[in-house]
């Protein structure tokens, strides 16, 4: 998948990936200052070089935010897409660009997570089906995560090449696809973390997404 990227968008993902890095470990909810003082300290004013920028790398740099705040925590990321579709409109391919990045954090994180208690249970040293039933489920959050980050890509490259109309279009298939994920990701955390672990970190998914949005 980083070979898709390109040299800037791999440099700006490994600075947000460094900067959660920095920020403790999972746990209650930021205030809303806190979020905005996150997303801004990484994405950098609202003006001059910024707002010179192609709508197709502002919107790379967005979702790598929200892809490693997610990986981070997946609470975090949530609340960083909430903030970001509340502060500034976003259209439909912006709001499910995001989205995909977001869920991809989530599923690396739940990944990393899950794999380790599947460890601890035991599961990778047995071969009863339900064992190899969890380690399929694994796996298949490593291909969703990067069918995800690679959805995301290509809008960004199209709105890029300022083909807005193919984004668009393409964009319906994807918002699905993160649908698909998220869904994914709350039942594999749920069968080997428990649902305590998902009302902490994966709950409140109802975020109003732009092409979702009613008069």
């Amino acid at each position: 998948m980083d070979e898709f990227k390109t040299g800037t968008e791999t440099a700006f993902r490994k600075n947000a990936a460094d900067f959660f890095a920095r920020l403790p470990g999972p746990g209650p909810a930021g205030a809303a200052t806190e979020i905005e003082a996150i997303w801004h300290d990484l994405d950098g004013s609202q003006t001059g070089a910024n707002e010179a920028a192609s709508p197709g790398s502002r919107l790379s740099r967005h979702v790598s935010i929200l892809e490693e705040a997610a990986r981070h925590d997946p609470r975090l990321g949530r609340d960083l897409l909430a903030w970001r579709a509340a502060a500034a409109p976003s259209d439909p391919v912006e709001a499910i660009a995001c989205r995909l990045g977001r869920a991809a954090g989530a599923a690396a994180h739940v990944l990393e997570a899950g794999a380790s208690a599947a460890r601890e249970k035991g599961y990778y040293s047995s071969s009863l089906m339900d064992f190899r039933g969890a380690q399929e489920r694994l796996a298949g959050l490593v291909s969703g995560a990067e069918l995800a980050r690679l959805g995301a890509c290509r809008l960004c490259r199209l709105l890029e090449k300022g083909q807005t109309e193919r984004a668009a279009l393409e964009s319906g298939a994807l918002g699905a696809r993160a649908a698909a994920l998220e869904a994914d990701v709350r039942s594999v955390a749920g069968s080997l973390l428990g649902q305590s672990w998902v009302d902490a970190r994966l709950d409140a998914d109802e975020i109003l997404y732009a092409d979702e949005r009613t008069p």
